[in-house]
């Protein structure tokens, strides 16, 4: 199992671009679970789950819509710790 604290700049808070319900999506098909949120054009997202789900959903992410331009990307990887049950929005 897998956990990651990722930051992604670039043009993401898209006006018709619902990236964090497209994340959520996504991470649900590859059951991985966390949390995200949009601070302006950063995406802070940890994701937990196996470690080729959360690789997936990783490079899922500069592509999650033709609009998106990741400029920058870190990914710091945690330990695992399991305290996810499901993929949450915050605001």
């Amino acid at each position: 199992m897998k956990r990651i604290y990722l930051i992604a700049k670039g043009d993401i808070n898209l006006p018709g671009v619902p990236i964090l319900r497209i994340l959520k999506s996504e991470a649900a098909k590859y059951g991985v679970y966390g949390e995200a949120k949009l601070v302006g054009d950063t995406l802070y997202a940890v994701l937990e789950g196996p470690e080729e789900s959360v690789d997936r959903l990783v490079k899922f992410i500069p592509m999650a819509s033709p609009a998106v331009k990741i400029r920058e990307i870190s990914i710091r990887e945690e330990e695992y710790r399991g305290e996810y049950k499901e993929f949450k929005l915050s605001s």
